[in-house]
């Protein structure tokens, strides 16, 4: 049994998975970690750790710090230029995110076809994948919650909300927030897979992250919702490694 951690910019998610089914998982926000120790006490015996950060080092360590009273020492993964059949398309492949190689790394063992990889998260990104395993490149945005919460903390007069009606014609300032943040975001999505397809079919979209469901009612098929998408691409991509030693 595997324990795969997802360090991002609000939470940690992890994972249990053992022959290629998840066993448990779980998220934590980072304001919580010291209490990982507490939620993990009652794990089963676990072989290895494996993880991908976009987090601050002194969050790393702590996490770190629960793993190892599990007696496991996580291995840290990072971009490649080249890594389970997909080529990193950037000019300089390891400052690409490992969560977004991880999530493209998802969606290529899943369908091995092109597709957009959605990640809606604190930040929103945008990474095209072309049918021989090419990523082309990425967009990246401010989250649905960061686009809100900017235009409060950035204004006099506009309120923080947690949550509105999407519509092109809002008639409340907290309705016209929700449809300002949505539309943008599905805007630079639908610009990103029209790009990407070929003639008339429409590319698949892989959508993950802690705002999937707030994008998934309004994006046509074919559409695949994976939450965890950098938890499965990174178990995925060792799974694979292992059948061929």
């Amino acid at each position: 049994m595997w324990l795969y951690l997802d360090l991002g910019n609000s939470q940690l998610k992890w994972g249990l998975r053992q022959a290629g089914t998840w066993i448990l998982q779980g998220r934590l926000p980072l304001t919580l970690l010291n209490q990982l120790e507490v939620e993990w006490h009652a794990l089963p015996p676990i072989c290895a750790a494996h993880g991908v950060s976009v987090a601050h080092p002194d969050l790393r360590a702590q996490v770190e710090s629960a793993c190892l009273n599990l007696g496991l020492a996580p291995c840290w993964h990072s971009s490649r230029p080249s890594e389970g059949g997909i080529r990193n398309g950037y000019d300089h492949p390891a400052q690409l995110g490992p969560d977004r190689w991880m999530a493209l790394q998802g969606a290529w063992h899943l369908q091995h076809q092109a597709a957009l990889v959605v990640m809606a998260g604190t930040a929103t990104t945008l990474d095209s994948l072309d049918e021989k395993g090419n990523f082309l490149g990425g967009m990246i945005l401010p989250g649905v919650s960061l686009m809100r919460r900017s235009l409060h903390q950035g204004t006099a007069f506009l309120p923080a909300i947690e949550k509105g009606t999407y519509t092109l014609h809002a008639r409340s300032t907290q309705d016209a927030i929700q449809s300002g943040a949505l539309a943008a975001t599905l805007g630079a999505l639908k610009l990103a897979r029209d790009a990407l397809g070929q003639g008339e079919a429409r590319v698949p979209v892989f959508l993950g992250g802690g705002h999937h469901a707030e994008l998934s009612p309004y994006l046509e098929g074919p559409l695949y919702v994976y939450p965890e998408l950098v938890l499965e691409g990174l178990a995925l991509l060792l799974e694979g490694d292992q059948a061929r030693i």
